[in-house]
């Protein structure tokens, strides 16, 4: 716990620093899972691999006794509001970003098969394929 609250005070992107009390929030009760929190924390630190955010999420998720399952919601609410899922064609060029929600996803697995089903029911787009991933929200900008 000591190292995690110590990596909260290096300076990062504006991303991480909103992150900080996030993470801070989940030190204590899942000081077992400090490599799980510290991964988070690198690829909120760098904007890189939302998608292991949402993986340490769940991973999170699985290893929490139920007492501190609640503790996950800021960091339920932090993913979603900052993460988002994109739809692309085969050729890379973006066809739809449509947001991260978590609420009722047992496991990650689980999460992406109702995505890939409900994209698969609810849409039609003239193309061969669709390639489906998490980006942060702020990527969407740039």
């Amino acid at each position: 716990m000591i190292l995690i609250l110590s990596l909260i005070n290096v300076g990062g992107v504006k991303l991480a620093h909103a992150f900080d009390p996030v993470l801070a929030h989940l030190a204590e009760p899942f000081c077992r899972e400090a490599d799980t929190l510290l991964d988070l924390r690198a690829c909120v630190q760098n904007s890189t691999r939302p998608g292991r955010c949402v993986a340490c999420y769940f991973a999170l998720q699985a290893a929490s006794a139920e007492r501190a399952l609640a503790r996950l919601c800021p960091l339920r609410n932090w993913l979603e509001t900052h993460i988002e899922v994109v739809a692309s064609d085969e050729t890379a060029r973006p066809l739809e970003a449509f947001p991260l929600q978590l609420t009722d996803a047992e496991d990650l697995e689980t999460y992406c098969r109702r995505t890939m089903a409900e994209f698969h029911e609810n849409r039609a787009y003239g193309t061969g394929g669709i390639n489906l991933a998490f980006r942060y929200k702020q990527s969407a900008a740039a």
